[in-house]
């Protein structure tokens, strides 16, 4: 006779003994206790597991269903409970329909207009239904040309002090404020050396989490060297990747979330086909 073990999910310990004989296996006694810790040895880990965060691991689980359902961090009221959100577009995806996007679905026109500090896009692109500042970070032709809206003020990218101090402004204040743009382009591609760009960033993030604020700040990341993409990623609380998939000859946009603040990272996820930041004309 073969003593063996089988699992019985209605006993207490979880384990109980089967006997194989000639007519076959006929089940007996539960196991003593002495026996029953022995067996559920292996079961031990499991059980813990369950019991030590099971909060922790239900609130994570939530998270995952909220992503994976198309409901991104992009909801309303989300965005601004971290300090530094990187938003990278690769491919066809715009800048342009991406912040035009986050204004209207993660700030929304109910909350205080964000501080816009702009690069390639330029103010009138965007939705003039906002009236906090616009710091437009670009070259112009001679030495300052004065936009025709008093609440745009143009700063040349390599003049990172003018730049610093604009966000110091914006930074100033009570209640919740959040900046915008996508000037980092513009001043990667104006600045030569690395270490100059990563003083200044390092500031910038500084300056940022002093104050409590959130900057939202979007970047074209295929336009940029490997490492440049990944200096700024490195200072994120959250990195939120944006990029074109072609399904059989459609254009579809894919959005990855990587969450260093809470640890929760998902795979590439379809974007709602009625919010796809796709650049319609291909430029």
């Amino acid at each position: 006779m073969v003593k063996s073990y089988m699992r019985n999910p209605w006993l207490r310990g979880g384990y109980e003994t089967t006997k194989s004989t000639e007519s076959g296996n006929k089940r007996s006694q539960p196991l003593r206790n002495d026996e029953k810790s022995s067996a559920c040895y292996l079961d031990y880990p499991e059980k813990v597991a369950s019991r030590k965060g099971d909060q922790k691991m239900a609130a994570r689980k939530l998270s995952f269903t909220r992503l994976d359902q198309g409901k991104p961090l992009l909801n309303r009221g989300t965005l601004d409970q971290y300090r530094i959100v990187v938003v990278c577009v690769r491919g066809n995806v715009s800048v342009k329909e991406t912040m035009s996007l986050i204004l209207k679905e993660a700030i929304g026109p109910e909350g205080s207009s964000p501080t816009l500090v702009l690069g390639p896009t330029a103010p009138e692109d965007l939705s003039t239904e906002w009236t906090g500042k616009v710091g437009w970070i670009t070259f112009v032709d001679g030495t300052s040309i004065a936009h025709p809206s008093t609440d745009v003020e143009i700063i040349s990218p390599d003049n990172l002090l003018e730049i610093n101090l604009f966000i110091e402004k914006a930074a100033q204040g009570e209640g919740s404020q959040i900046i915008l743009g996508d000037f980092l382009d513009n001043i990667i591609k104006s600045i030569g050396s690395p270490e100059s760009f990563y003083s200044f960033f390092c500031q910038l993030a500084s300056r940022v989490r002093l104050r409590k604020r959130t900057a939202i700040l979007v970047i074209k990341e295929d336009i940029h060297e490997k490492p440049m993409v990944e200096m700024v990623k490195r200072f994120a609380d959250i990195v939120l990747e944006f990029r074109d998939q072609d399904n059989e000859g459609a254009l579809t946009v894919e959005m990855r979330t990587l969450n260093f603040a809470d640890n929760i990272y998902t795979r590439w996820l379809p974007f709602p086909q009625a919010l796809r930041p796709l650049c319609t004309n291909y430029t």
